[in-house]
């Protein structure tokens, strides 16, 4: 819902709904006038209180006004989404408890533009970090949405909808901001718009581009030398959109986008190290580099729309981390950088029609084609003790300047994804209030995984150089699935819908590397299965006070089984994934928006998730060597991993008109996280709380005509949350957010 009670409520949001649903403007002291918004969550356009699913939606004015550009701040603005961050450019997105290793368990859509990660990084989704500028609204699709958005679905979606040319009339903004971080560098932050009208009401373009830099906090204490504030980022990118009516009935939208991510160095602090300090003894660069490119053409038939898309995304990422506790635990006596590079690629195209009938019956039906390929190269070097880094960046760059002693182990994995998926959702109104919806969607990939290794596992000293290449795994599987939906709606009156739902997810299943595995005589599964789960939900939508508050509530259950999980060799030197049983979630989600005056605007959401392993995990089979430790395994109850109980977020803004054309205002958000675990129970070295955190935003500020001044405070008690956690083999990194930032921004639209 979005709330407004003068031209600042389109600023306002509301940030925190979880099925926001209509506008609210002032008519006069006295009347509320409410004009219902349109969603696209259904790939049909749809109002949100008559959507038998809970939907969250996030609007791109409250994106802007807190500056929610990441993933990370982004997920402060609703509290039924959970990002584990580590670092800029790497995010692990949680919807309603769904978490683990494997591929992604949440779909991340631009537009029509599929731009889910892939999973290459041992528990992190590493979606990309496509910064939100410029976007109309981001849609929260929660719980199972194979149906219509595929096995990248399994427990939600995520779609950043962007702001489109306007056809009609010119206009552009601009935004800028400087901040100072506590013990930290300056931050800047920048954005300018322009959207022209090309040919009158007939073709148009948008153009955004945006730059952050600076925000540095942690300091690298290395060689004896303390080097402050290397984890500074500099994000910088832009955004072309292009727009044509061709005819009255054939609309065409071509988009384009390119983004750089870097940071310095470190982004995490050491637990048991003080705060913001990193003792890390080699340098760690990140470097993400994002293109995206998409076409939708949608065609008017009358009786329905015909819809058209294509994409393309190629993501190149490089990153330097710390390995040094690997090494120590391998009694190696070398400092050793761990480096990887992506090149990721990914290419969608779909074809669907929405009907537009008269009658009882709606559907929605189409075909899903894609193709995801990614390259990563993995290098553990013996990094320089003075400088901290690495003679050579991977194997070959090594043999071939000499260092290949230097190279500790080494590989190259290819994963290849060819998928096909037809899919059709039905929606038949039985009576004027009750409406049923049936949904089928039919997925089949190819999935191929090649891993060549370069080096094996090595001593840097004693041990000798690996002289040829070895094929490790070389699989193609196919594999394909069945995903529904099922749903009723009744609609007790023009204000109030009850639905209740039942819905399935999936992922794929995949190999792993067994035969690199057995030369270190290690054995592990050659693959693991696909996993699969069943949502079941009831909900109510309702207004009240004459529309003047809005509130939605869902209740769920969901049964998971054959949980992805990851694991390793009693030795800690193996890591794979495997299969862990049945697990389920219990929980809801709650959302009130209000408007108690025309001055005042309050949103409230809070989510409860229960999420544990329903029985014990499969026992793993016992170690080889007697002298080892048998290998962990989670138990019936245990907590599933990542997952907080407790979320909520909310928002409240107050309005004064201080002249006839000057209003100051007064805003505050707030987000508190429950503790999680890194997983199932303490049997496991990598078990570890992530403790609670509530954080708290301040934003003081008047709007002149087009002119907007405001002094914002993030992080007001200056709290240092646990929002990311990698455990290593003598202790475990946090990844935070910044210390509190106070400054200025200053804002124009004309």
């Amino acid at each position: 819902m979005r709330v407004m009670n003068s031209r600042f409520a389109g600023r306002m949001g509301h940030a925190v709904t979880l099925a926001a649903t209509a506008a609210v403007t002032v008519a006069n002291a006295q009347e509320l006038v409410v004009e219902e918004l349109i969603v696209t969550a259904t790939k049909r356009e749809t109002t949100m209180k008559d959507i038998p699913a809970a939907i969250g939606a996030v609007s791109g004015d409250a994106i802007r006004e807190s500056q929610a550009f990441s993933l990370e701040n982004f997920s402060r603005l609703d509290p039924s989404i959970q990002v584990n961050n580590r670092g800029v450019g790497d995010n692990q997105i949680i919807v309603r408890g769904i978490s683990s290793s494997g591929k992604p368990t949440v779909g991340l859509y631009f537009d029509e533009a599929v731009i889910t990660g892939l999973g290459l990084d041992g528990g992190s989704d590493n979606q990309p970090n496509i910064q939100l500028h410029d976007m109309e609204r981001v849609e929260i699709l929660k719980g199972p949405q194979g149906t219509l958005f595929g096995a990248g679905s399994m427990s939600g979606t995520v779609r950043f909808i962007t702001n489109k040319p306007d056809l009609s009339k010119a206009s552009f903004a601009f935004t800028g901001a400087a901040a100072g971080v506590k013990d930290g560098n300056e931050l800047f932050q920048g954005e300018a718009v322009a959207n022209v009208p090309l040919i009158q009401d007939k073709l148009g373009a948008r153009a955004v581009v945006w730059g952050d830099t600076g925000g540095g906090y942690i300091d690298q204490n290395r060689d004896s030398r303390r080097f402050e504030d290397v984890n500074d980022q500099t994000v910088w990118g832009g955004r072309l959109s292009l727009t044509s009516h061709v005819t009255d009935a054939f609309k065409v939208t071509v988009m384009g986008l390119y983004q750089e991510s870097e940071a310095d160095g470190s982004q995490y602090f050491e637990f048991g190290q003080p705060e913001y300090q990193n003792v890390s003894p080699t340098q760690e660069p990140f470097e993400d580099e994002i293109k995206l490119f998409s076409v939708i053409a949608d065609y008017d038939a009358g009786f329905g729309i015909f819809t058209g898309t294509a994409s393309y995304m190629d993501r190149q990422l490089f990153f330097s981390r710390d390995s040094t506790p690997t090494a120590d635990r391998f009694n190696l006596g070398v400092d050793l950088a761990y480096h990887q590079a992506q090149d990721i690629s990914n290419l969608s195209s779909e074809l669907r029609f929405a009907s537009s009938f008269e009658g009882p019956l709606q559907f929605v039906t189409g075909v899903f084609y894609a193709e995801q390929e990614s390259e990563s190269q993995n290098a553990a070097l013996v990094a320089d003790s003075v400088t901290g880094l690495a003679p050579c960046n991977f194997h070959y760059d090594c043999v071939a300047a000499g260092f290949a002693r230097d190279d500790v182990n080494s590989w190259t994995s290819l994963v290849t994804i060819d998928q096909f998926a037809a899919f059709g959702e039905l929606e038949y109104k039985l009576t004027e209030q009750l409406t049923a919806m049936v949904g089928l969607r039919y997925y089949e990939a190819d999935i191929g995984q090649r891993n060549i290794t370069h080096q094996g596992l090595r001593h840097p000293v004693v041990m000798p150089v690996q002289t040829a290449d070895i094929l490790s795994l070389d699989v193609v599987t196919t594999q394909d699935e069945l995903s529904y939906n099922f749903a009723l709606a009744y609609a007790v009156t023009n204000d109030t819908t009850l639905y209740a739902r039942v819905a399935s997810g999936f992922r794929p299943g995949g190999a792993n590397n067994s035969d690199a595995a057995a030369e270190q005589r290690i054995t592990v599964p050659d693959a693991y299965d696909s996993d699969t789960l069943w949502s079941y939900e009831v909900g109510a939508k309702s207004y009240f006070f004459n529309r003047a508050m809005y509130t939605e509530l869902a209740i769920y259950r969901i049964d998971w089984t054959d949980q992805q999980i990851s694991l390793t060799d009693p030795g800690g030197t193996f890591v794979y994934i495997g299969n862990a049983g049945k697990s389920y979630v219990n929980g809801f989600e709650l959302t009130v928006n209000a408007q108690p005056t025309n001055r005042l605007s309050l949103s409230l959401g809070a989510t409860y998730t229960d999420s544990r392993l329903s029985e014990d995990m499969p026992v793993p089979p016992p170690p080889t060597d007697p002298d080892e430790d048998p290998m962990p395994y989670g138990f019936d109850g245990d907590r599933i991993p990542y997952t907080p109980k407790w979320s909520f977020a909310g928002q409240a803004q107050y309005e004064l008109p201080l002249s006839a054309s000057l209003t100051g205002y007064a805003n505050t958000n707030f987000n508190y996280r429950g503790a999680s675990y890194t997983n199932f129970n303490s049997t496991f070295d990598d078990y570890q709380e992530a403790g609670d955190y509530f954080l708290v935003g301040l934003r003081l500020g008047v709007h002149w005509e087009a002119w907007d001044t405001s002094l914002f405070v993030d992080n007001v008690t200056d709290e240092v949350p646990e929002i990311g956690l990698r455990v290593t083999g003598d202790g475990y990194r946090v990844y935070t957010t910044r210390p509190r930032t106070i400054g200025v921004r200053v804002s124009t639209r004309f």
